[in-house]
């Protein structure tokens, strides 16, 4: 029965899932919200206003951003050698947001430890997608039902 299954560096040539892409189009979206908020400038939603400067964190944000795009980006080609890429930036980014994590941690900043935690959840979704095959996608590769 096992002969039936793909094997891994069959996975590692199918491009990476599309649902990737996009959680990591959303992370980058949200680092690059949070550098925005941490460099100072104040967002108003509806009835309050989001304002949390904090200069230390903002150029991290933004860089973990910027790599979380070139991942979206890769993943959105749709080419076999992309899967790297994306583990390679989720990785950078899980690494930076564990770090920032531990700042967090130390302080009273509510909102920032709601942040890291939600933002960290997403990049272990991502890392998942990346790293498990879909039984479904197992199957139209091979022209096989999973056994």
């Amino acid at each position: 029965m096992t002969a039936n299954r793909p094997s891994r560096t069959d996975h590692g040539r199918r491009p990476p899932p599309v649902a990737a892409g996009m959680l990591m189009a959303l992370a980058a979206a949200a680092f690059a919200i949070m550098s925005v908020i941490h460099f100072g400038v104040d967002i108003p939603v509806g009835f309050t206003t989001i304002s949390d400067p904090f200069a230390g964190a903002a150029p991290p944000e933004a860089v973990i951003s910027g790599v979380m795009a070139v991942g979206a980006t890769a993943v959105f080609t749709r080419r076999t050698t992309t899967r790297r890429v994306a583990l390679g930036t989720t990785l950078f980014a899980l690494l930076g947001t564990a770090y920032g994590l531990t700042i967090t941690l130390d302080s009273t900043r509510t909102g920032d430890l709601a942040y890291h935690l939600g933002i960290l959840a997403t990049l272990l979704a991502i890392l998942g997608l990346l790293l498990v095959p879909a039984r479904r996608a197992d199957a139209r590769v091979t022209g096989r039902e999973p056994g």
